[in-house]
């Protein structure tokens, strides 16, 4: 009988665990930023006097900020991707 792992499986496995791990960053990165702008603009509102204003204009900044950087980040993941694929790799040149 042999123990030993297959290879592939050990390679999916690692698969499935990165992207657990890339999911679970951006996903507390999603919620940990617009609060932390949030946090930092209701300070601000109270050192100021202007209560809504710095909380919302920060807010608002960092869900805009964040959409922009999820789409590029995609953009560059699917450029890459398609880079990689089969279409990609055939001889002749495609202007």
């Amino acid at each position: 009988m042999d123990d030993s792992v297959d290879e592939t499986d050990l390679r999916h496995s690692r698969q499935t665990w990165k992207g657990f791990d890339d999911a679970s960053a951006r996903g507390i990165e999603l919620v940990a930023t617009p609060l932390l702008f949030g946090l930092g603009g209701w300070y601000l509102d109270r050192w100021a006097g202007t209560r809504p204003l710095f909380t919302l204009v920060l807010f608002v900044v960092a869900v805009v900020g964040m959409a922009a950087r999820m789409y590029y980040a995609y953009a560059a993941a699917m450029e890459e991707h398609d880079r990689s694929a089969p279409w990609a790799r055939r001889g002749d040149s495609q202007v």
